[in-house]
């Protein structure tokens, strides 16, 4: 028997063509002392009729069910229910590899790790791979950027100590919930590793939450959450590397202008003094940054660079509102 047991938390919304195949590749795992908690987040289709009847032959799988409350409610809830010395995250309409449970809690054991990243493959329903993203080297202090370049907690284990000493909780009723999520780990964790592998599948599919999201039309931004990330990072303290943590929250407000499409003027401005306040408040000397220049060697695709550099230099010229207006209007 595998000796730290690894809290598997599935959040489950209508998910009845992909639950099964989820939950094979879970169950099947080479490491076995898992606590497989499937939040049935009030679906309407088939899925929790599936998920008792993966129940019913896998005794570690426990279901949770409750009204439709949105995915980090479903989160959430399987962090308070959890007791694994390890968590991580599966999408219900996800699936992993045999042996990417085994692979990470080797790594996190044998470097004492706190949290560590992987890789994903984004892939469609057919299985061809779409996209193969894989992790370089993390060094604490000069080279952490794989903490935003992958940001998303599905391709993640962490020690669930983390999550109770520090309170987190992902925010409620909006989109990006991942984003302050990994900002505020990827200032204050000790120690962070990461796995050259990538076996976490990530589906494409017509329904996911990536191709069904409308910007600012119809979902709202962690602006709030962000922010409480900055501030209670800050008031933790910041072990790892400061710039690479201002970057991270530059990327971010750099990712809230590439997701405004289609956005009313309204909307526009309040992104905009957002950005605005965000970066006189806590970023106010962004201009020393090293890694915010474009021509710095920080391992960033340089469309991302290019992101943050555009955004900064509108800022700088006081120029930002027409910037956004002039983006989102190519966008719509």
């Amino acid at each position: 028997m595998d000796s730290a047991k690894v809290s598997v938390i599935i959040p489950a919304y209508n998910n009845e063509t992909y639950i099964e195949k989820c939950l094979q590749s879970v169950t099947e795992q080479s490491y076995e002392n898992l606590e497989i908690l499937v939040i049935n987040d009030g679906s309407s289709d088939r899925t929790e009729e599936l998920i008792r009847k993966w129940q019913q032959a896998d005794e570690r799988i426990q279901l949770l069910t409750q009204i439709n409350s949105g995915v980090s409610v479903s989160r959430n809830r399987g962090i308070d229910t959890a007791t694994g010395t390890y968590l991580t995250f599966v999408d219900a309409d996800d699936y992993i590899g045999k042996d990417y449970i085994r692979d990470l809690v080797n790594l996190a054991e044998e470097k004492n790790a706190d949290l560590v990243i992987c890789g994903l493959k984004m892939v469609d329903e057919q299985e061809k791979v779409l996209q193969d993203i894989v992790p370089g080297e993390y060094r604490k202090g000069s080279k952490e950027e794989w903490t935003f370049r992958i940001s998303a907690v599905c391709s993640h284990l962490y020690k669930r100590e983390l999550w109770i000493n520090h309170d987190i909780r992902f925010a409620t009723g909006v989109r990006g919930e991942d984003m302050p999520i990994s900002l505020f780990f990827s200032g204050v964790t000790p120690c962070i590793q990461t796995l050259p592998q990538s076996e976490y599948y990530y589906v494409q599919h017509a329904s996911s939450a990536m191709h069904s999201f409308q910007g600012l039309k119809t979902y709202k931004l962690p602006y709030q959450a962000v922010e409480e990330a900055v501030i209670k990072a800050r008031e933790y303290g910041i072990c790892n590397s400061e710039e690479n943590f201002e970057l991270f929250a530059l990327r971010i407000m750099a990712t809230f202008i590439q997701l405004a499409k289609g956005a009313a003027k309204e909307d526009i401005r309040e992104l905009s003094d957002y950005i605005y306040r965000m970066i006189k408040t806590y970023f106010p000397e962004y201009r020393k940054n090293s890694l915010v220049k474009l021509n710095s060697k920080v391992d960033v695709p340089f469309m991302q660079k290019m992101a943050v550099w555009s955004m900064t230099k509108m800022v700088s010229v006081k120029a930002l509102y027409p910037f956004l207006r002039a983006v989102c209007r190519s966008s719509k």
